[in-house]
């Protein structure tokens, strides 16, 4: 479902997935310029299994960031920026699945 890497920008990231953030409990997804790494987590805030559906619009919205990140701009460096982010990887996500280019193997 989660590629284990993915070229954004010609840089070469790594995805970790499932990954455990120690170090907020309210983090879905971390984009990391600095060490070339995309972080998701598999479960929500109570500990629970996330669906697939929650899962491919984080890769997407992180995806995002690391293009933002990576073409100077950086225009989504804030609260506002982040909803609008957000909107965004949804919409692609409508798009794609919509459309017939992504399909979720089981239901979630």
């Amino acid at each position: 479902m989660i590629p284990e890497k993915v070229k954004i920008g010609g840089h070469q990231y790594t995805i970790f997935f499932p990954y455990l953030f120690r170090e907020r409990d309210n983090l879905y997804g971390q984009h990391d310029h600095a060490q070339k790494e995309i972080r998701i987590t598999g479960v929500d805030t109570c500990g629970a299994e996330r669906a697939k559906s929650g899962i491919i619009v984080t890769f997407i919205h992180e995806v995002l960031h690391g293009i933002d990140f990576n073409s100077g701009h950086q225009i989504f460096n804030s609260e506002l920026g982040e909803r609008a982010l957000e909107a965004m990887a949804e919409g692609i996500y409508q798009v794609l699945i919509d459309n017939g280019w992504l399909t979720l193997q089981t239901k979630d």
